[in-house]
């Protein structure tokens, strides 16, 4: 069996290791336009504020290893057309120019997404001298050294995303004035309500970072090199500008495939496509969305390497790993604060048309008698009638961290949970680590018109 994998990041290496780790005697043949795999471009803020030394940490596979395995990996090919009729895929060698034609039993398409245009913008001003994009390990080598460059003294940044979130803060403790530019009127709003985003948002402001929230860049001013971005509402200079306004996936190679109407491949359980024989994963795909109860591309890095474990098991005809649904699970940590979300928020559930309410509220996370505690928020949004979980966003400050029980939650938006059945599993109390009824069951508690939190407690 001979399986062509397009596309070699996070997506396509998880498939390749595991088909290869599974049945060491199919023929893998993959192909990738760039010239490095893995990198964890998650990290690339990391590495401009200094927190990461060396950006080269941010790779953790490269062509050797997968060879190493069995693999064939052709570095610098662009697949520019899929034959799924006659199985066959037309690659050209970046290097010399050569076309040359590919036959696949199985085809495997990783060829993930690329950083959207900011929209009405004449495509021009994106090739005046630093105006930058954030994506590849090449990019992270450029702002890094932008960073340290004394003649960058003011950056702007196209896109108040978690991206455009984390450079704001990298850039700024590097020293440099920062301008967060969005057209939303808050920053992340596809993952925060404003009881999380307005806490923030005070404390980029209070570190120095110039907000400029709902406002539409129009322009960039300079002639060689971008000295300014023009918004509907002002001028902000700039002698570095990165555009972070968001990621389109990269499907234009199977036009004929079922997609979801922003272009992403919709995919089954087991990560197969509506045409034979093809399998697609990672940020090029859609997926079944357990809080929408539909498919949606939701394009992070966890999901990238869990569908690159389906595919390659559904592949190999081996049972056991399938992923039947998400819930968009995230987190970031900037500015002091701690946050993570799953499913959506109370704003994007109302946008698609559902029905639901909120619990909010915040709460010390341990006994006030323990002297030393900590001050969490937590918001849950439900549907009204059938009190289903379908979101959850939980926040803290400095030291105090409770990011990870949103994978409890999580769970039980997969597994449509509704509050009463989340409130009666089993859970722990112990004063040195939580209340008797903690701040998820208080929530959900307040949700059912049962309030026992103790506000006065609470300092903000």
């Amino acid at each position: 069996m001979k399986v062509i994998v397009v596309g070699i990041n996070h997506a396509g290496t998880s498939a390749i290791r595991t088909l290869l780790t599974q049945n060491p005697q199919v023929q893998v043949v993959a192909y990738d336009r760039n010239t490095n795999i893995s990198f964890l471009g998650c990290g690339i803020a990391l590495a401009v504020g200094g927190t990461v030394k060396d950006v080269k940490d941010l790779f953790y596979c490269d062509r050797v290893k997968l060879e190493d395995m069995g693999a064939t990996v052709r570095m610098e090919h662009d697949v520019t057309s899929i034959d799924p009729v006659a199985k066959t895929v037309q690659v050209t060698n970046l290097n010399t120019g050569e076309v040359i034609t590919d036959s696949y039993d199985k085809l495997i398409y990783a060829a993930g997404s690329w950083p959207l245009d900011i929209p009405g913008m004449d495509p021009a001003k994106a090739e005046l001298d630093n105006v930058m994009l954030c994506k590849l390990y090449q990019h992270a080598e450029e702002l890094i050294q932008k960073a340290d460059e004394p003649g960058i003294n003011s950056v702007a940044v196209i896109g108040a995303g978690y991206i455009g979130i984390e450079l704001a803060e990298a850039y700024r403790k590097k020293g440099k004035e920062v301008t967060l530019v969005d057209y939303a009127s808050r920053v992340i709003p596809r993952y925060f309500d404003k009881e999380f985003t307005r806490v923030l948002e005070e404390d980029m402001k209070r570190l120095g970072i110039q907000l400029a929230l709902g406002e539409k860049v129009v322009d960039f001013e300079g002639e060689k090199a971008v000295s300014a971005v023009v918004t509907d509402k002002g001028t902000y200079p700039a002698d570095l500008v990165i555009q972070c306004v968001g990621f389109k996936p990269n499907t234009e190679l199977l036009p004929q495939a079922e997609k979801t109407g922003n272009g992403a491949l919709i995919v089954d359980s087991q990560m197969r496509t509506s045409i034979p024989d093809v399998w697609a994963i990672g940020d090029a795909v859609a997926l079944y969305h357990a809080a929408l109860n539909t498919n949606a591309q939701v394009a992070l890095a966890t999901n990238a390497v869990k569908t690159g474990l389906a595919a390659a098991f559904s592949v190999n005809d081996v049972p056991g790993a399938e992923v039947e649904s998400i819930a968009g699970t995230n987190a970031i940590c900037v500015f002091d604060n701690n946050l993570a979300s799953t499913g959506l928020s109370e704003e994007a559930a109302l946008a698609s048309g559902m029905e639901v309410a909120s619990s909010y509220i915040e709460d010390a996370d341990r006994p006030e008698f323990m002297n030393d505690y900590g001050i969490t928020r937590i918001k849950l949004v439900y549907e009204k009638e059938s009190l289903r979980l379908v979101g959850a966003q939980i926040g803290s400050h400095g030291e105090i961290n409770h990011t990870e029980v949103i994978y409890y939650l999580a769970l039980a938006i997969q597994k449509q949970m509704t509050l009463p059945q989340i409130a009666f599993t089993d859970v722990y109390f112990l004063p040195h680590f939580n209340k008797p009824f903690n701040f998820i069951l208080t929530a959900i508690l307040q949700a059912i018109g049962l309030n026992y939190a103790k506000p006065e407690a609470v300092t903000v």
